[in-house]
């Protein structure tokens, strides 16, 4: 009687597979990102430049106040991997169900605390308190979303973590429409941010459930001291991405003027269109660098390509900024805000060089190599006091915005090339 193998699960590193992968989440992150461009446009026009700023800071807060959460995205995804490399079905199964258990309650949490600290976030912000318990219920969707897809990165289910993407982002521009018909409010924008937060978390989170339903889940052993030693450097990169993407914001709204607040808000928005253009790398980099790391092989070209790629977006980028950012400032937010054109090229700039922390940073935490979280702490900190004591105008505000995150990218770079070396030595 022949005996049957079962075939093996095909992978998806081989190159042809890794091409593939990377244009499908590509292409979801560019719909998430024309989405959210799409959708700031409309508000920016609806709203006007002092409630749009008002609108931006709210939306800066809700990416702050995730941080402490998806500070574990980076260890759910390397713990998937390497279930995933295994086809330990079980484990992921059992993965998913742990996640969602403590989230679920993480998320109850930051409801509560959004009604409790509403007064006086909303007194530092000059905004009103009705504003910030809504940003703990955005907090508590994104909170699901950001774990659930970071299973699916792990996974290499990247058809369902591409929908949802590309899903959150076409439908709140769908729900901002509908709502900008009967007349938009910031109320009517921030709500519409949150349908598109709803969706996108629903989506990831049904398809994983449906794919691994029919298995017995296997418990998880967590080790602890690995995911401390993890998490501690997915900390401080995410607070470094966080911070520096979004807290310059919350600064400017607390000492400038409404107006100002406004024009600094759209000159944010135009630079994280480099940020959010190459936001799909660490998807793509951390799995397959996990999983190279795991079998003892190179990483360096994977490297090597996502720093290329990073870099000639960032110069093509800057370049379009400096001589056509009039064309994207009206294309984006019309002619109320023409006043922000001069922070353009160096906001643009200053976003470019977080892209490239980000990267290598993930880079750095794929391949266990940690020795970046201190210097990298260190430039975050210095940068966060110095934007929050010296800001005697925007352009200054830009000027160390930028000066800080070049600093960051070497704080990284030089401690991962070290590293490397005595790797190789070793």
């Amino acid at each position: 009687m022949p005996v049957s193998v079962a075939k093996p699960t095909p992978t998806i590193f081989g190159s042809r597979a890794i091409v593939s992968a990377s244009a499908v989440v590509f292409a979801a992150s560019m719909t998430l990102s024309v989405g959210g461009f799409l959708f700031h446009a409309i508000a920016s026009r609806r709203l006007g430049v002092d409630a749009y700023g008002t609108f931006y800071a709210l939306i800066s807060l809700y990416t702050l106040v995730g941080f402490p959460v998806a500070v574990f995205a980076p260890v759910v995804t390397k713990y998937s991997a390497e279930f995933g490399a295994l086809h330990d079905d079980a484990h992921v199964r059992g993965l998913i169900g742990l996640i969602v258990r403590i989230f679920v309650v993480v998320g109850a949490i930051y409801v509560v605390a959004g009604f409790v600290l509403a007064v006086p976030l909303a007194g530092y912000l000059h905004i009103s308190a009705w504003a910030i318990p809504i940003v703990g219920v955005m907090a508590a969707a994104g909170i699901l979303s950001t774990t659930m897809r970071a299973i699916g990165q792990g996974v290499h289910a990247y058809r369902a973590y591409a929908w949802s993407l590309a899903g959150e982002g076409i439908i709140k521009v769908v729900a901002l429409a509908l709502l900008a018909a009967i007349g938009l409010s910031t109320v009517g924008a921030t709500t519409a941010f949150l349908v598109g937060i709803v969706a996108g978390a629903a989506i990831i989170a049904i398809s994983l459930i449906n794919k691994y339903r029919g298995i017995q889940p296997s418990p998880v052993l967590l080790d602890w001291r690995r995911i401390f030693a993890t998490t501690t450097g997915a900390a401080v990169l995410m607070l470094t991405i966080a911070s520096m993407g979004f807290a310059d914001v919350l600064v400017v709204k607390h000492a400038f003027s409404a107006q100002q607040a406004g024009l600094y808000a759209v000159a944010s928005l135009c630079g994280k269109i480099l940020l959010y253009f190459v936001g799909f790398v660490p998807a793509i980099l951390i799995p397959q660098a996990t999983h190279r790391h795991a079998r003892g092989e190179r990483t360096r070209k994977i490297l090597l390509a996502a720093v290329l790629f990073i870099a000639v977006v960032a110069i093509a980028g800057v370049l379009a900024f400096h001589y056509g950012g009039l064309l994207v400032l009206h294309v984006l937010t019309g002619h109320a805000f023409d006043a922000a054109l001069p922070l353009l090229p160096g906001y643009a700039a200053a976003m470019a060089a977080l892209a490239m922390t980000n990267s290598l940073g993930s880079y750095g935490l794929s391949t266990h190599r940690l020795t970046f979280v201190v210097p990298l702490l260190l430039a975050t900190i210095g940068t966060l006091i110095t934007i929050a004591l010296v800001h005697p105008s925007l352009s200054a505000v830009v000027a160390e915005l930028l000066i800080g995150n070049l600093v960051m990218v070497l704080a990284v770079a030089a401690p991962l090339a070290i590293q490397a070396l005595r790797d190789a030595r070793a």
